[in-house]
């Protein structure tokens, strides 16, 4: 996760999937080249280019519950987490249909602040994200063409502008 912050990966990186309740994602770069050599490897593209593909996250165990407010890296199946991550905008940690630590979903980080519901002063963050398109974004063609998909076919996502690392 540092490492992608430090390459600039989630710069004007969009909100994609919006599911009230359950999880707000993000993780396809606006930037297609960086999404073939982190998201997928481009063959295509010559010996080099494969050289330069990232291996995707081995998985780790989990230490703590997918509870409201943390981050999670979504994943396909085992040690398959790469760029895309998942904020848990509900308590995902018990049965149906929210059961994502059954799943084996791993939470690595958490929101300290603008999580709360029980003021009425708009506080959550997570709500403040357009989800008028839900979970309708074709990641593939998302991944290939970045941005310009984006900004063509869903206009109004939430976008992170940017993202840095505080010590």
């Amino acid at each position: 996760f540092k490492q992608l912050i430090e390459v600039g990966y989630y710069k004007d990186c969009p909100f994609f999937r919006i599911l009230p309740g359950y999880i707000a994602q993000f993780g396809i770069s606006a930037d297609p080249e960086m999404n073939k050599q982190w998201m997928y490897c481009d063959t295509t593209a010559g010996e080099e280019a494969v050289k330069l593909c990232k291996q995707p996250l081995p998985d780790e165990p989990r230490r703590q519950p997918n509870a409201k407010g943390t981050l999670s890296f979504a994943s396909s199946g085992k040690n398959s987490r790469r760029t895309q991550i998942f904020i848990n905008s509900g308590n995902n940690n018990a049965g149906p249909p929210n059961f994502l630590d059954a799943q084996k979903f791993v939470p690595f980080a958490r929101i300290v602040r603008g999580m709360d519901d029980d003021n009425n002063n708009n506080d959550n963050v997570v709500k403040k994200l357009n989800g008028e398109y839900g979970g309708n974004v074709n990641q593939g063609k998302a991944a290939y063409y970045g941005g310009e998909y984006f900004e063509k076919v869903f206009p109004r996502l939430s976008i992170i502008k940017d993202i840095k690392i505080l010590l």
